[in-house]
């Protein structure tokens, strides 16, 4: 899978011809009926940097992401790929008689891949992690980071503290460590939502701290129905963000975990870093599958048999949100990795291939412990940090390793990410666009000499996977989605919308969607979900 390569480069619609390139006539544009047929590669009509992929690949394929149209939303094109739906008549439980393993409540901790995807602010020590595993050694970027969150007041988990003597005893599954849950509720104010309620769980359901905030600006919407704050629960309070902060700061150390419901909202309302982080809204799956994610109160029902949140106008209660997330993590644990996810209904393409009748070797290559989710079943699973390794431990898996045991595998998948991350796919993309503009930056493409140079680095390691993989081998190659960055921030935007037009009036709400917007909105579902794909047999 190589995300980042799109239709338009192929068509000649994004401009990859480099100074001093010859012109090039490049393939023409499908469309129609054309939409469901191959395109044949030749080298000369391509931009030179991708020409290495008409030297593979005879053709170029449409191919088009799961999605749904009606509620403009697209799949996973890497839970699509890897998970096969079970019979409908198949007995899971039957088939699986033993006991699930218990987990230790470390076994669930977002990894910095995770972390990243759904927006949490990463603690300094993530920083330089994140930038070696998208292969970037520069460190202004995140001193200026950092600078801009010391200047508006964040602070961060020091991590030089643990919990030495006093580790928690409650059990092995804890690892050691201490867990809270947390919950916050915020208000809309002149300068965007800030908290004005915090509460914290402990391991035992113990409230250790509750307390309401007094925002720094003035208040606009109190949001009552979501928040729960009216004017009447602030106008004594004189506890100030700060104030949080500090007793924060005393509370949290190396050993903390973190758990709630999209707790990266949270943690920016708090103006808090910390890195050891349980989202119940990703170890459990939404009913459809990745990207969807269920709500609390849904979790709640399904899993709980609790009801949460009912409590109409009056607003949500963050004590009763709190421990309804601690009573999530602690039933995960006690049923193991797949409860609550989509192998409920679907199984890993992993564990297909290797119970087969005449069980195949299968393995996956993909960055920040594959072994997670859906390689857990692969005959072997190889971590890695950049695309240069991908094709190094692609050619291991494939021809095999005898100085690691590694045996020759019948099937692999691997993923390559340096043109993703450079064009921005991954991610959200939605900060502040102008729907009647232009793309802003944060969803423009780099600058052309270095989307260049990433393409051509991208089809080099196609190549060397190509030479490396044995004869007869079928070859692979798919974008799994199109362009999916002005898709993001339309959807975004209409979230925003749909979140005010709850508590306010069409005249009152700051975005107006109209059809236009919803046109907009499903034009850029359409182009996000077109992606291409390659096969050849060697």
């Amino acid at each position: 899978m190589a995300t980042g390569l799109t239709m338009n480069m192929f068509d000649g619609s994004l401009d990859l011809m480099a100074e001093g390139d010859s012109p090039s006539k490049q393939v023409a544009s499908a469309s129609g009926t054309e939409d469901f047929f191959p395109t044949t590669l030749v080298p000369e009509k391509l931009a030179p940097c991708l020409r290495g992929m008409a030297d593979v690949f005879p053709q170029i394929w449409p191919i088009k992401a799961f999605g749904d149209d009606r509620t403009n939303k697209m799949h996973s094109p890497v839970g699509n790929f890897l998970t096969v739906p079970l019979p409908k008549k198949t007995d899971v439980v039957k088939e699986t008689p033993s006991a699930p393993k218990r987990l230790k409540v470390t076994q669930l901790l977002m990894t910095l891949t995770e972390l990243v995807e759904n927006e949490f602010p990463l603690h300094s020590s993530q920083l330089a992690e994140a930038r070696n595993s998208i292969g970037k050694e520069e460190t202004d970027e995140d001193r200026k980071l950092l600078e801009k969150r010391v200047s508006e007041g964040w602070v961060e988990t020091d991590l030089s503290k643990g919990n030495g003597e006093d580790r928690n005893q409650a059990g092995s599954i804890l690892d050691g460590k201490t867990v809270y849950s947390l919950d916050c509720e915020m208000c809309q104010t002149e300068c965007g939502l800030e908290l004005t309620r915090i509460s914290i769980l402990d391991w035992d359901g113990k409230l250790i701290y509750d307390t309401f905030v007094k925002p720094t600006n003035a208040i606009t919407d109190y949001l009552t129905v979501y928040s729960g704050i009216t004017k009447e629960k602030l106008e004594n309070i004189a506890t100030k963000l700060p104030d949080v902060q500090a007793h924060l700061l005393s509370l949290f150390n190396h050993d903390t975990i973190l758990v709630g419901q999209s707790l990266n909202s949270d943690l920016v309302a708090m103006k808090f870093s910390h890195p050891h982080i349980i989202d119940t809204s990703c170890i459990y799956h939404h009913a459809r599958g990745p990207p969807y994610k269920a709500s609390l109160k849904w979790l709640s029902q399904r899993f709980l048999k609790r009801e949460i949140q009912n409590t109409g106008a009056t607003g949500h209660d963050s004590a009763e949100d709190a421990q309804a997330c601690l009573d999530l993590l602690k039933l995960k644990i006690e049923k193991g990795a797949k409860f609550g996810t989509s192998d409920d209904n679907r199984e890993s393409i992993f564990k297909r291939l290797t119970q087969a009748p005449h069980g195949k070797k299968a393995a996956m290559v993909d960055y920040s412990d594959p072994n997670k989710f859906y390689g857990a079943h692969a005959t072997a699973v190889l971590d890695t940090t950049n695309d240069d390794e991908v094709v190094k431990n692609v050619g291991k898996c494939v021809n095999g390793d005898m100085e690691a045991g590694l045996p020759a595998m019948d099937f692999t998948w691997a993923r390559l990410r340096s043109l993703e991350t450079v064009r921005s796919f991954s991610g959200s993309n939605s900060k502040s666009i102008d729907i009647d503009g232009p793309l802003p930056d944060v969803v423009r493409d780099p600058p052309k000499a270095d989307l260049i140079e990433s393409v051509r680095e991208t089809v080099t390691r196609i190549r060397q996977i190509y030479d490396a993989v044995p004869k007869c081998t079928a070859f692979i190659v798919y974008s799994g989605t199109g362009d999916p960055r002005q898709w993001r921030c339309m959807d975004d935007l209409q979230r925003r919308f749909k979140e005010e037009y709850k508590v306010r009036k069409w005249d009152e709400v700051g975005i107006k969607w109209t059809d236009v917007e919803d046109q907009k909105l499903k034009k850029s579902l359409s182009v996000a979900r077109n992606g291409v794909g390659f096969m050849v047999v060697k």
